[in-house]
């Protein structure tokens, strides 16, 4: 059977985050916001045999639900609009956009349904229905998916963490000397990355020019000259933003970047858009991530991303196919299923490397995680966890790789900023 060592895997992946010649690029996606987690009090039982009160057992939860969460809320904020008592309209024009839109390879989620009634709203005509709706109907909808997204990734200051896994990772990017920008690419409506780069004071950029209502500049993206030089992080937010707006100039619209709010206009999770202000974001930003791919020597870490955007997945995999150079490294939560698109295209590309808590995808061949020597495995324990000994007392070397999880992957980065 096929194993992979994970030291070895681990100093590979040591040598070039700390390259300073490095050109190095993150996708990051929800995963990597649901890793943020705060303490909850769950009651036990009904009372102490005594009379006392219940035991109070902490445990935790995501501070922003993951997709599959968000989607319930959604479904639930949806059969609202729907009077006690009268026909359930909207519940069903929900049930069937998710049966007409239904993926066959995941389950739908509620970007897959804020996309879809987007599109019939460009369709519909005057006197027309869609889905059993109206036009000023499908409106209230598409109002009140946005509404419900940016209120739960938009939580109240107050309830973060007093660190965010999002600081050690800015504070290796603050702290390794480097030639040229690091670029974060994430699918995130969240402002969690911009709070840790201001938290540890690292100059970024966004594609927002301005001082008083920064506004997108296309030509920031495009030409070098442009934008800020290498010291500044890029970070590039494909699919909007909670705190970017529509704004009318001159009776010209434009993007502009403004406080975090809740109406979510700016929720971009489809390349289908109402006009081309809100077109032009994500156009750009997409083709801004096809440069970075283009570059020869670039070096991509994807995390908290289930490789379900077929557009980023084009993109990325195209560039892959098309060139030997540019590599990816995807630090997956959970092990991909072996019919899975990721598997695939890991058993296709050699530059591609998928790993996952038990297996992982190097060189074109899958296999599982084994230490060649357990010796020293402690030196390693962070970011991998040994098996405890079988029944026949024998330590096997097998384990899980924890760097699908952010909080650890952080970590492991802000370990290299810390002398040995």
């Amino acid at each position: 059977m096929v194993t992979h060592d994970p030291r070895r895997v681990l100093e590979t992946l040591r040598d070039h985050l700390t390259h300073p010649e490095a050109n190095i690029a993150f996708l990051l996606g929800a995963g990597t916001s649901c890793a943020v987690r705060i303490p909850v009090v769950v009651q036990e039982g009904a009372g102490d045999s005594d009379g006392g009160s219940p035991a109070e057992v902490p445990k935790t939860r995501s501070l922003i639900p993951n997709v599959a969460e968000l989607t319930k809320l959604c479904v639930k904020e949806i059969r609202r609009l729907d009077p006690q008592g009268e026909e359930p309209k909207f519940g069903r024009a929900y049930e069937a956009i998710e049966v007409e839109i239904r993926p066959t390879n995941r389950p739908t989620n509620i970007e897959d349904i804020l996309s879809c009634v987007r599109r019939k709203l460009q369709a519909i005509g005057s006197g027309d229905t869609l889905s059993g709706l109206s036009s000023a109907e499908l409106q209230e909808l598409e109002r009140t998916i946005r509404r419900t997204i940016a209120a739960q990734v938009n939580p109240d200051s107050s309830s973060f963490p007093e660190k965010l896994p999002h600081e050690d990772f800015v504070r290796w990017i603050a702290r390794m000397p480097r030639a040229n920008p690091v670029e974060i690419f994430t699918t995130n409506y969240d402002v969690l990355l911009e709070t840790a780069l201001e938290a540890e004071r690292v100059p970024a950029f966004d594609g927002f020019v301005g001082c008083n209502r920064p506004f997108f500049s296309h030509d920031s993206l495009s030409r070098p000259e442009s934008a800020p030089g290498a010291a500044w992080t890029r970070l590039w937010k494909v699919h909007g933003s909670i705190n970017w707006r529509l704004d009318t100039v001159r009776g010209r619209s434009r993007v502009v970047r403004t406080d975090p709010h809740d109406e979510g206009e700016m929720i971009l999770p489809s390349h289908h858009k109402y006009d081309e202000s809100r077109k032009q974001p994500y156009s750009a930003l997409l083709d801004r991530l096809t440069r970075v791919l283009d570059r020869d020597d670039t070096l991509i870490f994807v995390c908290g991303y289930s490789f379900s955007d077929d557009h980023i997945n084009a993109i990325i995999f195209d560039a892959l196919e098309a060139k030997r150079r540019p590599h990816l490294v995807a630090l997956q939560f959970a092990d991909p299923e072996e019919d899975s698109v990721l598997a695939d295209r890991a058993a296709r590309f050699l530059n591609m490397m998928v790993l996952g808590p038990r297996t992982a995808h190097i060189g074109g061949r899958a296999g599982r995680w084994r230490l060649d020597e357990v010796y020293g495995a402690g030196q390693i324990e962070a970011a991998f966890r040994l098996d405890p000994p079988d029944e026949d007392e024998r330590v096997t070397g097998e384990g899980t790789l924890l760097l699908g999880d952010f909080a650890c992957f952080a970590a492991f980065l802000g370990a290299l900023t810390r002398p040995a």
